[in-house]
């Protein structure tokens, strides 16, 4: 039987594999939380160099950084060019944000805080719309609709590649069957059904293991954090994969951190 993919409701099939997912989208209230921690940690790596390096800023006067966090990318776009809305729900990440900018005499972001999955008015339209590592959101289809229309150039957005947030390895010690979360291609037939040709390019970042991890209990919380909580019995596993680790000279696995980076032109 001949069978046309715009049969598919693509936008659906990530809306059901999102609920059934083991991994669960976090509220404001997680992210204000993590904020401080988030600020210690996520501003160098790999990962932020590689997207700083793809986003082109020829001709380009604004940016809107949507789920800008504590300005992973605000803070490194606003010297090179004229205004950068950074956008986010947390207001804790906005104030971490804010403080950095006036350590680095940065006076060209406007922070705005708002819900991406919220109505987006008085929201402006910029020559580039980044969204870095933001987009677990119910109705995918929704929001790159935003991402598009509020772009006068281009759009960049990063989204997972792989079914957990967490190395395999460390889900297999703790004899934890998760049910996958919906990773990059359903955004790409997304796009494709919205009549949108993104290309599509991989992160693999090399720092992927928790090298900045200070000890085992941070070790356990990080993972407790990405499975919405851990049990009794599977902490125990994970201290003493940890111990055998650190026993052997080997850096424990934390995050499979490969991202897809999803961008279109207008």
């Amino acid at each position: 039987m001949y069978s046309n993919i715009e049969a598919i409701d693509f936008s659906k099939l990530y809306s059901i594999q999102k609920r059934a997912s083991s991994h669960k989208t976090k509220d404001k209230d997680s992210w204000n939380k993590k904020a401080k921690e988030m600020n210690n940690k996520i501003h160098n790596g790999t990962y932020n160099d590689t997207i700083e390096e793809k986003v082109k800023l020829e001709e380009v006067e604004d940016i809107l950084d949507v789920g800008c966090g504590p300005g992973t990318f605000a803070l490194r776009f606003a010297p090179k060019v004229k205004k950068v809305y950074a956008f986010d729900f947390s207001e804790n990440m906005l104030d971490a944000l804010e403080k950095n900018a006036k350590e680095l005499n940065l006076n060209n972001i406007e922070t705005i805080q708002k819900d991406i999955e919220g109505t987006w008015e008085n929201v402006p339209v910029c020559d580039i719309v980044l969204a870095s590592r933001c987009l677990e959101v119910d109705d995918i289809k929704a929001a790159l609709i935003k991402l598009d229309k509020h772009a006068k150039k281009a759009v960049y957005l990063t989204f997972k590649v792989g079914k957990s947030y967490l190395n395999e390895e460390i889900l297999q010690v703790m004899g934890r069957d998760i049910v996958p979360k919906p990773d990059y291609i359903y955004l790409i037939n997304v796009l494709y059904q919205l009549g949108i040709h993104a290309k599509v390019e991989f992160i693999i970042p090399t720092d992927n293991k928790c090298s900045n991890i200070a000890s085992v209990d941070e070790y356990i919380d990080s993972i407790s954090w990405s499975l919405d909580g851990t049990s009794e019995d599977e902490e125990k596993l994970i201290k003493a994969f940890y111990m055998k680790c650190i026993d052997n000279k080997i850096t424990p696995p934390l995050r499979d951190n490969r991202w897809a980076l999803i961008s279109w032109t207008k």
